[in-house]
């Protein structure tokens, strides 16, 4: 286990920061590129381009330093496929030599910082491309209201990678049907998730969950039903011809996880 633990960033949040990134040198390029038309049209240093060039510089550097912190292995721990891509480790290893000057400015000084700015984009745009292919199917969790603790700590970690999770207490809203949002769920999610306890298999709810994929999978003829063993239990017999993730018990928690991702991360 790692000294330093990484913080607890899923996949979509980090592809979220790195598209806010995006929109960041969007935004500071052609501001950079109009201060250098208005350089060369006057065919001197402006102290109007030098006062937001020293401003947006001082950004940049501060911009720069977080990114690779969003990319540090603190934030990107290595189960994500885009930790040790190319694009990651280009922005990694880049560095960008602060100008230092405060009057006049020139291209000497805007033309490297346009240069990193789209050398930076590049690689982001690179790395999205990447996260796009890395992440998971979504799954729908099917289980007891009494196994609410241990199905949201499996749906945090599933979330964390990747995976668009449905989770009744988080999709059912005030004066929703609960039925109707059930079946939408289940519909629309590309896996049903069977958590098997003594308590799921006992319920009637799960029960009409598990029917309704199961009629979904025979429609569609491919997997749409995945069986998570929570504890153990009497595994009900229409789901005993299918292989269940083991996730009952920590020395095969992390196995039982990776089972589900794998399943996850098919088409």
């Amino acid at each position: 286990m790692s000294l330093v633990p990484n913080l607890p960033l899923s996949l979509e949040e980090l592809s979220d920061y790195y598209k806010i990134a995006i929109r960041e040198c969007d935004f500071l390029e052609p501001i950079l590129r109009k201060g250098l038309a208005y350089i060369e049209f006057r065919y001197k240093p402006s102290p109007l381009v030098s006062v937001q060039f020293n401003s947006y510089e001082a950004y940049y550097v501060a911009f720069l330093s977080h990114l690779k912190w969003r990319l540090s292995s603190l934030c990107v721990p290595d189960y994500f496929g885009f930790a040790d891509s190319e694009a990651v480790q280009n922005l990694r290893a880049h560095e960008y030599q602060h100008s230092g000057v405060g009057h006049p400015i020139g291209e000497e000084e805007i033309n490297p910082m346009l240069s990193s700015i789209g050398f930076v984009r590049t690689q982001l745009i690179e790395i999205l491309e990447q996260i796009e292919r890395d992440m998971l199917k979504s799954i729908f969790m099917c289980h007891s209201s009494s196994d609410k603790a241990g199905v949201r700590d499996l749906a945090e970690l599933l979330t964390r990678r990747g995976a668009k999770v449905w989770l009744d207490e988080a999709e059912i809203l005030v004066g929703d049907s609960i039925m109707d949002q059930i079946q939408t769920g289940i519909e629309e999610s590309d896996y049903l998730g069977v958590v098997l306890s003594p308590r799921s298999v006992e319920s009637i709810w799960v029960k009409k969950e598990v029917e309704a994929a199961l009629t979904q999978e025979i429609e569609m003829g491919k997997v749409k039903v995945v069986p998570i063993l929570l504890e153990p239990c009497d595994i009900p017999l229409f789901l005993r011809s299918k292989k269940y993730a083991d996730y009952s018990a920590d020395e095969v928690r992390e196995n039982g996880l990776e089972d589900i991702i794998k399943r996850l991360s098919q088409g």
